[in-house]
C-alpha cells in the first residue's frame, strides 16, 4: 500500500475510482508530482455500492481508461461483471504504479496565497497536505441518505439502501423498492426471478425516468449513440439545461450482450408498479397518480433513440444495410396501460422490507473556499473548471459532453483537464 511520502504535491487527486485513476495516468505520463487520495479503497464505489450480480451497463469497448486497450480475449460487446471491473482497476493502478492512497480521508480544503491546504484523516490521525493544484473525482454518487419523510416507517419494515443491497436472501416478504432508475428496475428484476425468503408482492415505485433498447439494427444502442455523434453533445450547447439533470434510462448490462429492462418487463414478472412515492403517513405510504404518464414518457424515450438511429441511417443511406431484425419484447410500448396499477397507497403492514433506490448524491462540505459551491452545496464549475483557479473536477455526469457522467467519456474528460492545469 502507497504511504503519503511527502507534505506537498503539485497535484492532489481526490477519489480512487476511474477518474481519479485516469487523471493520475495522465499526470504520471508527464512526471507532474501528484497522489490520489481515496478516503477508502481503490475502486470503492464498486466495491461497496454495487450488488453481487451487477455487471456493467456499457459493453467493454466502452470501459477504457488512458492506456488500456482490448486483449484478443476481450469480446468488446461484451459487459464486464462488477469484479471483473474492480479486479480491471486495481491492476490498472499496480501495473502503472500510481500513486494512490488509500484509506486517506480529505475533511477540509482551504485555498489562500495561491496554495490549496488540506487535512486529512490518515492512519488514526490528522495530517496537513498542501498542493498547487487539486482535482475533486470523487463522483457525484459518493454519499447516501435515507429519504426524510413526514412520519417514520414502521419499526418492523427492514430497509435497505441500494449500496447495501447484496443479493435476494437479504429481504422477505412484501418488498417495496423506491427509485425506477437503473438500480432500482434492475433490483427489481433479480428479486421477481429470484426465490428469497417468504417471497410474496414486489412493487416499484416509478418516476419519470427514460428507458432505451439495449440492442437495435444489430448494435447496442450505446454503440449507435456514439456513431452519431449523441454521446459528443456539449453541456454548453444544450438548448434545455435540464436534460443534463436526468437520470441514467433504465437498461442493463446482464447476460452475455446485456438487455432491454421496461416497466412492462417488469410487470411481465409479476412487478406490481406504483407511482412516485410523495410521503408517508402514520401508518402508510403515499403515491402519486402520474404513473401512466411515467410509462408514456419511458415509451417514448426508447421511440426517440430508434428514430435518432434510423433518421441518421437514413441520412446515410445505410438504412436497408441494418435491418431491424431484434425482437425484442421488453422494448414493445403499452398503450393500453395494462402494467399500470391504480394503488396510490399502501399501508405499512402491507409492506416487509423497502429498498431505497434513490438518495445517493455527493457532498463537497470539505471544499472550505468561498464561491465554489453553489445554494445547493454543489460544484460551481463549467467543462470541469472551478471558479477557483487550480480547482478542478472530474467524472460527473454531464460535465463537459454527454458521456462525461459514464466510464466512456473518462479518458476524454481527464485529458482536458490535464490539458487545463498549470503545474508550478
Amino acid at each position: 500500500m502507497r504511504q503519503i511520502e511527502q507534505q506537498h504535491y503539485d497535484v492532489i487527486v481526490i477519489g480512487g475510482g476511474q477518474a481519479g485513476l485516469a487523471i493520475s495516468y495522465l499526470l504520471k505520463q508527464d512526471n507532474i508530482n501528484h497522489v490520489v487520495l481515496e478516503r477508502n479503497q481503490i475502486a470503492n464505489s464498486w466495491v461497496n455500492q454495487r450488488w453481487d450480480s451487477f455487471k456493467l451497463n456499457t459493453p467493454n469497448w466502452m470501459n477504457l481508461l488512458p492506456g488500456m486497450t482490448l486483449s484478443e480475449n476481450d469480446d468488446k460487446e461484451a459487459f464486464k461483471t462488477n469484479a471483473q471491473y474492480i479486479d480491471t482497476l486495481v491492476r490498472y493502478v499496480h501495473e502503472n504504479d500510481l500513486p494512490v492512497v488509500e484509506h486517506c480521508e480529505v475533511t477540509a480544503v482551504h485555498h489562500h496565497n495561491d496554495l490549496f491546504d488540506l487535512t486529512v484523516i490518515y492512519q488514526g490521525t490528522f495530517k496537513k497536505l498542501s498542493a498547487n493544484q487539486v482535482v475533486v473525482a470523487s463522483g457525484k454518487m459518493s454519499d447516501f441518505e435515507n429519504p426524510l419523510f413526514a412520519n417514520p416507517l414502521a419499526s418492523n419494515i427492514k430497509q435497505i439502501n441500494v449500496g447495501e443491497y447484496k443479493n435476494p436472501s437479504q429481504v422477505s416478504g412484501n418488498v417495496l423498492i423506491v427509485g425506477s432508475g437503473q438500480s432500482g428496475v434492475q433490483i427489481a428484476e433479480e428479486l421477481a426471478q429470484s426465490m428469497y425468503p417468504n417471497k410474496d408482492k414486489i412493487y416499484l415505485a416509478t418516476s419519470e425516468v427514460a428507458r432505451s433498447p439495449r440492442r437495435y439494427r444489430g448494435k447496442d444502442m450505446m454503440e449507435w449513440l456514439t456513431i452519431i455523434g449523441a454521446m459528443d453533445q456539449r453541456t454548453d450547447e444544450l438548448e434545455d439545461i435540464n436534460m443534463s439533470l436526468q437520470t441514467q434510462p433504465q437498461v442493463s448490462g446482464v447476460g452475455q450482450y446485456g438487455h432491454t429492462v421496461s416497466l412492462q418487463s417488469l410487470h411481465e414478472l409479476g412487478v406490481i408498479h406504483v407511482g412516485k412515492l410523495l410521503t408517508t403517513r402514520k401508518d402508510s405510504f403515499e403515491f402519486n397518480d402520474k404513473l401512466k404518464q411515467y410509462i408514456v414518457y419511458a415509451d417514448k424515450s426508447s421511440e426517440k433513440l430508434k428514430a435518432l438511429v434510423d433518421g441518421y441511417l437514413t441520412k446515410t443511406g445505410e438504412l436497408s444495410l441494418y435491418p431491424n431484425v431484434d425482437i425484442d419484447k421488453a422494448d414493445h410500448n403499452d398503450p393500453s396501460f395494462i402494467c399500470a396499477s391504480d394503488l396510490t397507497t399502501l399501508d405499512f403492514d402491507q409492506v416487509d422490507t423497502v429498498i431505497w433506490a434513490i438518495g445517493y448524491k455527493a457532498k463537497f462540505n470539505y471544499l472550505h473556499i468561498p464561491g465554489v459551491l453553489n445554494e445547493k452545496g454543489q460544484p460551481i464549475q463549467t467543462n470541469g473548471i472551478s471558479v477557483q483557479k487550480g480547482l478542478y473536477y472530474l467524472g460527473f455526469p454531464w460535465m463537459i459532453k454527454r458521456k462525461s457522467g459514464i466510464i466512456f467519456g473518462v479518458a476524454e474528460d481527464a485529458q482536458t483537464i490535464k490539458d487545463e492545469m498549470r503545474v508550478k
